[in-house]
């Protein structure tokens, strides 16, 4: 993968200044898929290779000189998240590059190393095929959720020249903390705004067809009831709703399908995420496609809302009015099982696809400081109450 998006931006540097370029055409003139030809002009206006502009799409420009910060040290980090060293402290005094994280298959896991670039940082949690796998490959490793790691693998770091690490904070949010600090100093000044915050964004073009749709969106269907459609230049012309698709040969056009009526949840991408949240909420939507200009450019959903809260508590920042905030109500009368509730600004949400998330979340983060040690939640449910403005969430923990 590391090769191919190489050879396209080798392609890139060759297209003459000014010259337009667009993901179909890049696609096809270099046989690609559209996704890698869409990654590959994302990386390029990072190297400031093309430009974006609004009504223009994205065209080749003069590569400008640019002076990166310095990238922050696993010794920094060490000292910033209190993590344990096991092992190997004098080799941590290197900048972070890339974080992986080894909660795939052992395959995957390998291919993703192959393709990263610089100092690599692994988090695994139970996981000892991977944990081994990464010492042996002379990796930098923290353990999460209080994995052990045993003599024979720490000596075997020592002589790979790794450092490894150990926390009791569970993956995911140690990875949150790590690529905000190390990969994107800017995405975390007061005001975050959305481009600092979304994802690649899927979408249709207007002329792909139904098969189109079965191979990105069929696997999550459940998170996304409708998809964006756009024209060559990433313009959202409409939606695409599952039913439609799901009721539709294989080979039917998109343009024959989508809907130029039903508006997607849209955004700007100066657009704070306190807002968005709390638009997200209310309209009870699962997604917001985030837009330049006039032209789709990422994905906020509502897994992207509670990483945001999820570091700004982590950081000391101020949760929005209540968000993941739980107060308990009473025990269960089973062992480890409580009722808390938790207040939902702007809660005519209804039944809305983010909601439950949310409060998971703040289940998470109350066992997390409650218990100080590794725990799983088993077990979830949550219902609204008619005359307040609250929900309840019913949680089952092992410790």
């Amino acid at each position: 993968m590391a090769e191919k998006r190489a050879t396209l931006i080798d392609y890139i540097k060759e297209i003459p200044e000014g010259q337009k370029i667009s993901v179909r055409n890049l696609a096809k003139s270099m046989s690609v898929s559209k996704g890698t030809a869409y990654r590959a002009i994302k990386a390029a206006e990072e190297m400031g290779l093309v430009e974006t502009m609004p009504r223009s799409g994205t065209v080749r420009i003069a590569q400008t000189a640019r002076s990166d910060e310095k990238a922050d040290t696993l010794a920094s980090e060490i000292k910033r998240l209190g993590l344990t060293v096991l092992c190997g402290a004098e080799h941590a005094d290197i900048p972070l590059n890339r974080i992986i994280l080894g909660d795939g298959s052992l395959e995957q896991f390998k291919k993703n190393v192959r393709s990263a670039d610089g100092n690599v940082l692994c988090l695994v949690g139970d996981r000892p095929e991977i944990l081994q796998e990464a010492i042996s490959l002379g990796i930098n490793v923290l353990t999460t959720g209080g994995a052990r790691v045993s003599e024979l693998q720490l000596m075997a770091a020592e002589q790979n020249g790794c450092c490894v690490m150990c926390t009791g904070q569970d993956s995911l949010l140690v990875y949150d903390l790590l690529r905000s600090e190390c990969l994107d100093k800017t995405a975390f000044s007061p005001g975050d705004s959305a481009r600092n915050w979304m994802q690649m964004p899927l979408y249709l073009y207007y002329n792909d067809i139904v098969a189109d749709w079965h191979r990105l969106y069929r696997p999550i269907v459940s998170l996304f009831s409708r998809c964006a459609v756009v024209n060559d230049d990433l313009n959202i012309c409409g939606t695409l709703d599952a039913v439609s698709a799901m009721s539709s040969t294989p080979s039917r056009k998109i343009s024959s399908l989508y809907s130029s009526d039903v508006e997607c949840f849209v955004a700007d991408e100066d657009t704070s995420m306190q807002i968005l949240a709390e638009r997200l909420i209310k309209e009870g939507s699962a997604a917001a496609y985030i837009t330049r200009g006039d032209t789709l450019c990422g994905i906020i959903t509502s897994n992207d809302i509670l990483k945001y809260y999820q570091y700004k508590n982590a950081s000391g920042g101020q949760m929005s009015r209540g968000y993941a905030a739980l107060e308990l109500v009473n025990h269960g009368s089973q062992m480890m099982t409580s009722t808390y509730t938790a207040k939902v600004p702007e809660t005519e949400c209804g039944a809305c696809e983010s909601l439950f998330g949310i409060l998971v979340s703040a289940a998470r983060q109350h066992c997390m400081e409650k218990f100080k040690s590794q725990f799983s939640l088993t077990s979830g449910t949550f219902y609204s109450l008619e005359d307040c403005n609250s929900c309840n969430l019913i949680v089952t923990s092992e410790i």
